[in-house]
């Protein structure tokens, strides 16, 4: 069994006589007897050791060592694969997933039935209203019906439940909410929206710096 590199395959070179010669650019160190250790991998693999071979405790350690790691070898090739728990947990699950009923918004389309997932898309609603200043989006739910074959699909009906920054004036804040969900809706997602319920179901106030003077006191 030689595993030796030499020659870029796992055997060391040989010559006309069948002696190993190192490869280009190798240096070979050879066992302290003198011997190479993949000659006498091979000798013991096809049950030819010389007497010196037999008899050295140098190359006794190499045969050693070769048995040993064919052994090793052997045991691993007879074991079964099999993957760690987590990992077929994770297959299992993304396919559990994949295969679970979503909720889907059908869209408009003049290249054939298209959908979108309307977890996704009330995500991006309620980045928009997260991006307007004094308003937080709680929850969003888009709810489209499918409409009538060869009829264009009706439009979607959005709810939302937000929070408000204290002080703001709802009616406002809430107007301009409306204008931003139907904006986005139609631009975004490529979904029109024909109405948007608002629920205010709490205020929020930002933290007020700390003055000079109280700095200055601490």
């Amino acid at each position: 069994m030689a595993v030796s590199p030499h020659d870029g395959r796992g055997r060391v070179a040989q010559d006309d006589a069948g002696a190993h010669l190192p490869a280009q650019g190798d240096v070979v160190e050879p066992l302290a007897c003198g011997r190479d250790a993949a000659t006498v991998w091979d000798h013991a693999e096809a049950g030819t050791l010389d007497a010196h071979e037999r008899e050295c405790p140098h190359c006794g350690a190499a045969v050693a060592d070769a048995r040993g790691l064919e052994a090793m070898v052997s045991r691993l090739a007879a074991q079964p694969l099999v993957p760690p728990p987590t990992v077929v947990d994770r297959v299992v699950g993304a396919v559990l997933a994949e295969l679970r009923p979503r909720d889907l918004l059908v869209l408009d389309s003049p290249y054939g039935p298209a959908a979108l997932d309307a977890t996704a898309a009330a995500a991006v609603l309620r980045g928009v209203v997260d991006a307007m200043d004094g308003m937080r989006a709680r929850s969003c739910r888009i709810s489209r019906p499918a409409g009538d074959a060869g009829r264009p699909v009706p439009p979607a009906e959005v709810s939302m439940t937000v929070t408000a920054r204290f002080g703001i004036e709802l009616a406002s804040a809430t107007a301009r909410v409306r204008q931003m969900v139907l904006a986005a809706g139609e631009q975004a997602l490529g979904v029109p929206v024909t109405r948007v319920d608002i629920e205010v179901v709490d205020v929020f106030d930002l933290p007020q710096p700390s003055s000079p003077a109280g700095r200055e006191g601490r």
